[in-house]
């Protein structure tokens, strides 16, 4: 904390806020960030109308990852059929992962510049594409460019749904709506393999992008009627705190605290957007071009300069890792003897995964809204995003428990059920330090969030 000598007062580090009213008779919590008097401003939308918005970030979410991930129960099938080897099989889901590292890069800064809901529009165009094409896949070729092509489009997945999240809920209500986008992107991550294989074993495998193609059609459909811009771009006007250079009378940081502290009426001279604006294509949030091409480069100067930042992403890099390991061995090893799973078996043992991480998101996202009021309540009513990461201590000793009861029992040939308690336990531990650490850097770097979490995912 830095002493303002001119105030008189302590200045706060980013995210350092005063969630709770400690001196209130009922010790009532304070709303951050403070909305605008605007009422088109998303902060003051109604709880129907963020939740519409917010739901229909979580079925993009949940299309991604089952346009990425189903494709591991098919390889046997697609190996007896078309001759690709499990070696090209697991390079190609390679290949989808590079196409998810390096997408946002490219994405993102066109979110900032021009708002979500052209991006979020983009992105489902080359899904329902790319899911055609796999369907009708033959060649080496059509494997590989369809896993880069779509990796690109789904790289944004969990950035822009973070993105939409700042942009609609405050500090106090971030955890619990991340674990419900993370029970999406896990619905989609390791129940549609379970779906896929009884689609691919009744219908044939080409049958599950079929089903993906009606599936992100309809995303579309839902995403350019019902999803409204989230970006704010603030009224020219704005009301002002007095004036801290006034020399008869300086307001001490607790009276501007207490000012900041309280929602501002809407104001009635401001209307409403029609429902033709707020559908708008593009919202131009200022700038120029320049800008754009700052935010393709600002995602490496935010990771050396902001070690949070460098911390998340260790954290989150290794978790996708692991998950990128635990996919592809499960798809492969679990065909092949002692095991000799069928797709629609493969499918299954994606369900302890599934409730693991529904478990873990609950943990890692509605006790950690508790536990940070608790803490914060405890701090005088001061919050720091670092009290979400006392959660993060006992997911860091579940998390390789889980991983390496997978893989030591699977590669020793022991009874399917202890490799699926192990895939239990990971699906917990990784959900939840996921949920703690994505908080952690919402909460301490919202003005930046974009660039960081790009350069997280």
């Amino acid at each position: 904390m830095v002493e303002n000598t001119r105030l008189g007062a302590t200045i706060h580090p980013p995210g350092t806020v005063q969630l709770n009213d400690v001196t209130a008779e009922h010790n009532r919590t304070i709303w951050h960030p403070i909305p605008s008097s605007d009422p088109n401003d998303p902060l003051n939308w109604s709880r129907l109308r963020k939740n519409v918005n917010f739901g229909l970030a979580c079925f993009y979410t949940f299309v991604i990852y089952v346009v990425i991930d189903i494709a591991t129960v098919v390889y046997g099938q697609v190996h007896e059929e078309l001759g690709f080897s499990f070696q090209q099989l697991n390079q190609s889901f390679a290949v989808s992962d590079a196409g998810i590292a390096i997408g946002g890069i490219f994405f993102i800064p066109f979110a900032l510049r021009f708002g979500r809901r052209p991006v979020y529009l983009l992105s489902i165009l080359i899904l329902v594409g790319t899911t055609i094409w796999q369907a009708r896949m033959q060649t080496i070729g059509d494997l590989y460019g369809f896993n880069m092509v779509c990796g690109l489009a789904g790289s944004i997945g969990e950035i822009i749904c973070a993105m939409t999240i700042a942009d609609l809920f405050f500090v106090s209500e971030r955890g619990a709506k991340t674990n419900i986008l993370t029970i999406a992107l896990n619905t989609g991550t390791y129940l549609s393999p379970v779906a896929a294989g009884f689609i691919a074993d009744g219908q044939g495998w080409r049958w599950i992008w079929w089903w993906s193609a009606i599936l992100s059609a309809i995303l579309l459909l839902a995403f350019i009627f019902f999803y409204e811009e989230t970006i704010y771009v603030p009224l020219q006007q704005h009301d002002a705190l007095p004036s801290a250079t006034d020399d008869t009378e300086k307001p001490n940081v607790k009276e501007i605290e207490t000012v900041l502290a309280e929602r501002p009426p809407i104001r009635d001279d401001v209307p409403m957007k029609s429902y033709k604006e707020r559908l708008a294509l593009f919202t131009k949030t200022g700038g120029n071009f320049r800008n754009i091409f700052r935010h393709v480069y600002q995602p490496f100067v935010i990771l050396f300069t902001l070690p949070g930042v460098a911390f998340v992403a260790i954290v989150y890099g290794s978790l996708l890792t692991w998950l990128a390991i635990v996919i592809n061995t499960q798809a492969t090893y679990f065909t092949l003897p002692p095991y000799n799973f069928s797709s629609v078996g493969v499918g299954l043992l994606n369900l302890p995964v599934l409730l693991g991480c529904i478990l873990g998101g609950y943990f890692g996202g509605h006790l950690s809204d508790y536990s940070i009021k608790w803490l914060a309540k405890r701090n005088g009513g001061l919050y720091e995003p670092e009290m979400r990461l006392w959660l993060a201590f006992p997911c860091l000793l579940i998390t390789p428990a889980g991983y390496f009861m997978f893989g030591l029992s699977m590669a020793r040939g022991m009874a399917w059920p202890i490799p699926a308690v192990g895939l239990g336990i990971y699906g917990f531990g990784s959900t939840g330090l996921s949920n703690v650490t994505l908080l952690y850097l919402l909460d301490s770097y919202r003005d930046v969030i974009g660039d960081a979490n790009d350069l997280v995912r």
